[in-house]
C-alpha cells in the first residue's frame, strides 16, 4: 500500500510539473532489493524512480499519463549507481597531474602506466621522467613504494638531477622525499626541522605528522589553480569511468576548504558532473584541536555551503593510526617482524576526547583505523562512549581496517560498529607483506571481509582513491576472489559472496553514509541513479567481475555515456 501511494504521489507531482515519464527497458535490471531483485523496466520522472517492474505493469500504473519508452539499454544491464563512500577528490586532484611510477599497472585520465619493480628499474624510470620534464619545471612523481622499489634518499634524487627540484610522493600519500634543489627552493633548512620526529633530514624524508609541514611549503605549487582544477577534472573523469554516481569526500577541507571550495564548485557541482559528493569534514582541518570549541563551531556551519551536488551532513572524520601502505599502522604483539613500530595520527587520548565531543553533539563518527592495535583503541573508545551516552543507531564506521582479528569482528558487531574497508590492500600488498612486516599468516588475513559479514557487521568497500582505483567492481572482485596482483589466493574463508560484494558497493555503501533512503538500490522514490553494464555480473564467472565493461551511467535520470 505504501509503495502504491508513493507512486501515485510521485506521478501526481510529475503531472503537475508537465514532465513526461521515461520508461527505461534493459536486458536485465538488478535492483538490489530483496523483495524484487530483478525487473524489466524502471520509470523515471524529475530525477526519481516512480515505478519498477515489467513494462506492462508500469504502463498500467501510469494510467493515462504521458510517457515515453527508452530502449537505449535494451542490450545492457542496469544496476544501482555504484557508490564509493571513501575517497579524496582534493588529494587525487593534487596527485593525478604528477608523473606516475607505480609497482603495478594503472589506468588514470591522461596516463597509461606500466608498473615497475626493483630499485634499478625505479631509478631508471625516474631518470626518464626527469629527461621528459621541460625547462625548469619541477618533477613531481607519485607511486614510489620502498618495499617494491628499494630504499631511496635525497642523495639518489640529487643524482637524478642536481638542478631540478624533485618531489617523490610515496604510494601511501603519507610520505614524501625531497631533493636538495627542492629543499633550497622551498627554503626548508636543517634548523627548521631539527627535532621533528617524522623528518629524516639527511634522506629528505618527510612522513606522517611532518606532511602538513611539507604541504605548507609545497602548497603554492600543487595547490595552484591550474594544477588543482585540472586535477579535479581528471578526478571527475575517473569517477565516471568507474560507474560511480555517489562519492563521499572522507576528509573534506584537507588542504583548506576556502581554497578548495571555488574549484570544487566549478568542477564537481557543474552540469557535466554525473555524480554527487557527500562532504565529510576532517576534524583536524578546521582550526584548533579536533573536537575543541573552535573546530566544532566551524564544522557546524559547513552545511551553509551546501549546493546541488556538494553537501555537508552531520558526520565527521577522525584518525587513529598510520598508513597501511607504509606499514605505519599500529600492530598488537608480536608487532612487525623487523621490530619497527607504527605511528599514531592522533594519540589515543586526543582521539578519545575528539570522538566524545562529536558523539555528544550528535555527529556520526568515521574513524581511519588500519592495524589491530589501532582498531582496539577505536573499539575501546566506542565502548566508553556507548556506556556514557548510549545510542541505538550511531553507525560509527571504521575505515580501511587493513588488519584486524576475528575477536574484533565479533566486538564490532556487539558495539554496533560499521566497516568501510579497502580490499585493494590485499591485492597490492598481500604477497609483499607475507615476506616483509607481517608474515604469511597475518598478511593472508588482510581485510577480513568475510569474517565481518559472518558476525553481522555492516560492510562496505571503498577505494580511498588514489590508494586504489576508483573502480567499485574491481574492489568487489578482490573481496570476492581474494587474489593478489600476483594471482595468489589468500584466506579463502574470508571471501565475500558475489551478492555481498555487490551490496558493499551499492546499498550497504549507502547505509554507511546514511543515504540508503536516497540511493543504493533501484526502488520507488529513490534517485534515478543507474550504472550501465554490458554484462550481468550474476551470469558470468566470478573471476571476470572486474572485467565487465561499463557503458556509462544515469544520474538523476540523465544519461551520461562514457567517452571512448
Amino acid at each position: 500500500m505504501r509503495i502504491i501511494t508513493l507512486v501515485a504521489l510521485l506521478l501526481s507531482v510529475t503531472t503537475q510539473a508537465g514532465e513526461p515519464v521515461a520508461i527505461y527497458t534493459a536486458a536485465e535490471i538488478i535492483t538490489m532489493e530483496s523483495d524484487r531483485p530483478r525487473a524489466e523496466a524502471v520509470a523515471v520522472a524529475d530525477g526519481r524512480i516512480v515505478a519498477v517492474g515489467s513494462q506492462a505493469e508500469i504502463q498500467q500504473q501510469l494510467g493515462g499519463r504521458p510517457y515515453r519508452v527508452d530502449s537505449s539499454f535494451a542490450d545492457k544491464v542496469l544496476m544501482p549507481g555504484l557508490i564509493d563512500n571513501h575517497l579524496h577528490p582534493s588529494m587525487a586532484a593534487v596527485l593525478l597531474p604528477m608523473a606516475f611510477i607505480t609497482p603495478f599497472d594503472w589506468q588514470v585520465p591522461g596516463q597509461s602506466v606500466k608498473g615497475v619493480q626493483g630499485r634499478e628499474a625505479y631509478l631508471q624510470a625516474l631518470q626518464q621522467k626527469e629527461t621528459e620534464t621541460k625547462g625548469d619545471e619541477w618533477l613531481f612523481t607519485w607511486g614510489y613504494h620502498h618495499y617494491f622499489h628499494g630504499g631511496i634518499s635525497r642523495q639518489d634524487l640529487d643524482g637524478i638531477s642536481s638542478r631540478r627540484p624533485i618531489i617523490v610522493w610515496h604510494r601511501s600519500f603519507h610520505e614524501i622525499y625531497i631533493n636538495t634543489p627542492a629543499l633550497k627552493a622551498l627554503n626548508i633548512t636543517a634548523d627548521k626541522v631539527a627535532g621533528h620526529p617524522h623528518i629524516d633530514w639527511d634522506k629528505g624524508h618527510f612522513y606522517e605528522t611532518a606532511l602538513p609541514f611539507a604541504f605548507a611549503h609545497l602548497g603554492p605549487k600543487i595547490l595552484a589553480p591550474n594544477w588543482f582544477r585540472g586535477g579535479l577534472e581528471s578526478v571527475r573523469e575517473a569517477v565516471h569511468r568507474g560507474g560511480v554516481t555517489t562519492i563521499a569526500d572522507m576528509a573534506a577541507g584537507m588542504f583548506g576548504l576556502n581554497m578548495e571550495w571555488p574549484h570544487l564548485k566549478a568542477v564537481l557541482d557543474s552540469e557535466q558532473t554525473p555524480f554527487r559528493t557527500l562532504m565529510i569534514p576532517s576534524a583536524a582541518s578546521f582550526g584548533g584541536a579536533p573536537g575543541d570549541e573552535q573546530s566544532m563551531h566551524t564544522i557546524s556551519g559547513l552545511p551553509e555551503r551546501n549546493s546541488e551536488k556538494l553537501k555537508f551532513v552531520k558526520q565527521v572524520k577522525l584518525l587513529a593510526d598510520g598508513a597501511f601502505f607504509s606499514q605505519l599502522m599500529q600492530m598488537n604483539d608480536p608487532g612487525y617482524l623487523d621490530g619497527h613500530h607504527g605511528e599514531w595520527l592522533m594519540e589515543p587520548e586526543l582521539l578519545e576526547n575528539a570522538a566524545r565531543a562529536y558523539w555528544q553533539a550528535g555527529y556520526q563518527l568515521h574513524i581511519h583505523s588500519n592495524g589491530d592495535k589501532g582498531t582496539e583503541v577505536v573499539l575501546d573508545i566506542l565502548e566508553k562512549l556507548q556506556q556514557e551516552h548510549p545510542k541505538d543507531d550511531h553507525r560509527t564506521t571504521l575505515h580501511h581496517l587493513g588488519y584486524s582479528t576475528e575477536a574484533q569482528s565479533a566486538r564490532m558487531a556487539e558495539l554496533g560498529a560499521l566497516v568501510s574497508a579497502n580490499p585493494y590492500y590485499l591485492y597490492a600488498l598481500g604477497d609483499k607483506y607475507s615476506e616483509i612486516g607481517l608474515g604469511a599468516e597475518r598478511a593472508s588475513e588482510i581485510v577480513r571481509a568475510g569474517s565481518l559479514v559472518k558476525h553481522g557487521v555492516p560492510l562496505s568497500l571503498h577505494s580511498d582513491f588514489t590508494m586504489a582505483p576508483v573502480e567499485p567492481l574491481t574492489l568487489a572482485w578482490v573481496a570476492a576472489n581474494r587474489k593478489t596482483a600476483a594471482g595468489t589466493e589468500m584466506a579463502s574463508d574470508l571471501k565475500l559472496t558475489l551478492d555481498q560484494a555487490l551490496r558493499a558497493v551499492t546499498i550497504d555503501a549507502a547505509h554507511a553514509i546514511r543515504m540508503e533512503q536516497e540511493v543504493g538500490s533501484i526502488a520507488v522514490g529513490k534517485k534515478a541513479d543507474f550504472t550501465v553494464l554490458v554484462a550481468d555480473p550474476y551470469r558470468i564467472p566470478l573471476s571476470q567481475l572486474k572485467d565487465i565493461s561499463i557503458w556509462g551511467t544515469v544520474f538523476e535520470g540523465q544519461v551520461f555515456p562514457i567517452a571512448r
